[in-house]
């Protein structure tokens, strides 16, 4: 019975998921109910609040989803050093899944909803690397490498007829991917050994 009932609660879970984002692609974030949603799902509205708190619970969890797919794709070329790569797969995941990263990161409900997104980035790239941080340094080089890029893509999205993905995928290795791996391979003298 355990089982049935996990089963249920994923399918929910990925209905309510799918319906934000199907919704995201229609209108603004902050004119999406969770009446809306529940009825896009295909659940009860009571059947939102047993899985997500609030709407802003079920974007935490989209964005938790989107980041984890990107890191499942681009891991890879990450440990291949492939950094131009790396960034070419994420302007192209960004593209594929259009709506909601613009919802997301360049409109919606504005800046709370970008903060929400950095955080939750943060949270999901450290849970997914496969060495533990190792001090200061990591610790600033990832916020800078998850706040860089989701600034990048916020103005991008908002300039997508100005800039192509290819050209995208250049400015994000050059200004926050090739910095970011060579503070990485060669800290701040300042810093103790330790630290790094």
């Amino acid at each position: 019975m355990s089982t049935a009932l996990d089963a249920r609660i994923v399918r929910t879970r990925e209905a309510l998921r799918a319906a934000m984002v199907a919704l995201a692609s229609e209108r603004p974030l902050d004119t999406i109910t969770v009446r809306a949603i529940a009825a896009r799902a295909g659940v009860g509205y009571a059947t939102f609040f047993r899985h997500y708190v609030d709407k802003e619970a079920l974007l935490a969890d989209v964005a938790d989803m989107l980041t984890r797919s990107f890191l499942d794709q681009v891991r890879p070329l990450l440990l291949a050093a492939d950094r131009r790569g790396a960034a070419r797969s994420l302007c192209a995941f960004v593209e594929a899944n259009l709506p909601i990263h613009k919802a997301l990161i360049a409109g919606g409900a504005g800046e709370t909803v970008r903060a929400d997104m950095l955080r939750q980035t943060l949270e999901t790239m450290v849970r997914r690397r496969p060495d533990k941080a190792r001090g200061t340094l990591d610790e600033l080089l990832l916020f800078q490498l998850a706040s860089g890029i989701l600034n990048l893509l916020a103005w991008w999205l908002r300039n997508l007829d100005r800039v192509d993905a290819d050209t995208m995928a250049e400015i994000i290795d050059r200004t926050v991917l090739t910095p970011v791996g060579a503070l990485r391979r060669q800290p701040p003298e300042g810093l103790a050994e330790g630290e790094t």
